[in-house]
């Protein structure tokens, strides 16, 4: 790379679309890191366009904004200033979603990104003339890998921190593909709520609001979801439904949901991480100490994982079941628990209430952040009635109190294993 300021500054002028006064107030150093930032940006450009152009084909309005906005943000901080001022002002012009007409879309974007086109092309001789190698290509929207978009997510209040601090980076790339599908799927379930509330086709409501809660699950939106569960039970009697009362929600609800669209499209994420296995940022296999209680021979064996520092106290509920219908599994600490989670789906939970190292309240919470949807039946010596019902609240289905019986552990397994 030339190493003269002046004459990288003197290249650097010639693009007529960045303002010069900037490039003429860079100190030296200033100067190397903007270089370095153009480049990284020129050659991320044809990927976003190619990502924008995509949606814009298929009419995915959602994700013609969200990459408008990444390239808007670069074109901000490359200090192109003419460009960011007209891409604002399409933004800000189409900022209803539920509004936009295809035909201004068109017409803005056959102007605008030709105009990008030969912008970007004299970047590439500007930077050829300075001899700078050329970037790596990559799909990025703003994050530079994992850990910088957990930090982004967890601005989010709707979503559970937990829920996005164990992830793996696998798991990470498959939550931002759920994220992006998010926006879109919310218009279509906002409006149908809406238009279903209206003519009281409360069936219709309730049906919403059950795939909107499977839908928040899934982003672990734990306390949006709850809400909407405590919604539908509280409404199963489609005869004493009170309208009023259920609108209310339901115009709180989509309140809350459409806050969360908005700070999810305004995180400009990728849709997905690159993952490259044995690279930095790949996922590392982790050692899990589990303990077979018992292997469960019989055929159609359930699987129920055991979470007590107590190996004593496995063995007991081993020797209440006693049989060959349940696969034993028995787990003492939380890192273990929740590392196996990560690839095992059990039938059963049986976790106690006095574990070490952490809240038990939380412990649920994590089970629930990953994924897990199998009933939870809590040990403890005494639970008081509000205590129960925050339990129940994060997804506890049962409760077997101390001191525990055979004749105990066997009812609530068959309850919820029959």
């Amino acid at each position: 790379m030339i190493n003269d300021s002046a004459i990288a500054k003197e290249k650097l002028l010639s693009l007529s679309d960045i303002d010069p006064e900037t490039i003429k107030g860079m100190t030296e150093t200033q100067l190397f890191s903007y270089i370095q930032a153009l480049n990284i940006t020129a050659s991320a450009y044809p990927l976003q366009k190619d990502e924008l152009t995509h949606a814009h084909k298929g009419k995915d309005y959602v994700t013609v904004f969200q990459w408008l906005n990444v390239i808007n943000s670069s074109l901000a901080q490359m200090h192109a200033d003419g460009f960011a001022r007209e891409c604002d002002k399409f933004l800000n012009i189409n900022n209803d979603l539920n509004n936009v007409r295809e035909a201004r879309v068109r017409v803005f974007l056959d102007y605008f990104l030709p105009s990008l086109d030969l912008f970007f092309a004299d970047i590439h001789k500007v930077l050829t003339d300075l001899e700078v190698e050329e970037a790596e290509p990559q799909l990025e929207t703003g994050s530079s890998g994992p850990d910088e978009i957990r930090e982004k997510l967890l601005t989010i209040t709707e979503l559970d921190p937990e829920a996005i601090k164990i992830m793996t980076d696998e798991q990470l790339s498959d939550f931002l593909q759920t994220l992006h599908a998010f926006p879109a799927d919310f218009q279509a379930q906002e409006n149908g709520l809406k238009s279903s509330l209206k003519i009281k086709h409360y069936v219709f409501v309730m049906q919403l609001l059950d795939a909107v809660e499977k839908t928040l699950i899934k982003l672990h939106a734990t306390e949006l979801a709850n809400d909407c569960r405590n919604q539908i039970n509280l409404n199963k009697d489609f005869n004493n439904i009170r309208h009023e009362k259920l609108e209310v929600f339901i115009n709180y609800f989509l309140s809350s949901l459409s806050m969360l669209s908005e700070d999810i499209t305004g995180l400009n994420l990728p849709k997905q991480l690159i993952l490259s296995k044995g690279k930095a940022g790949a996922a590392k296999p982790v050692e899990v100490d589990v303990e077979i209680l018992s292997p469960g021979s019989s055929p159609d064996a359930k699987t129920i994982l055991i979470i007590n520092k107590m190996t004593m106290f496995m063995n007991s509920l081993k020797n209440a079941l006693g049989d060959n219908r349940h696969k034993l599994i028995g787990i003492t600490t939380k890192e273990n628990a929740i590392a196996y989670l990560q690839t095992a789906k059990p039938d059963l939970f049986i976790v106690d209430e006095d574990f070490p190292g952490t809240d038990s309240y939380l412990l649920i919470k994590l089970i629930r952040a990953t994924g897990q949807r199998a009933p939870i039946i809590l040990t403890a010596s005494k639970v008081k009635e509000d205590k129960m019902a925050q339990f129940t609240q994060v997804g506890v289905a049962d409760f077997i109190i101390k001191p525990i019986t055979p004749a105990d552990v066997k009812k609530k397994v068959s309850k919820h294993l029959p």
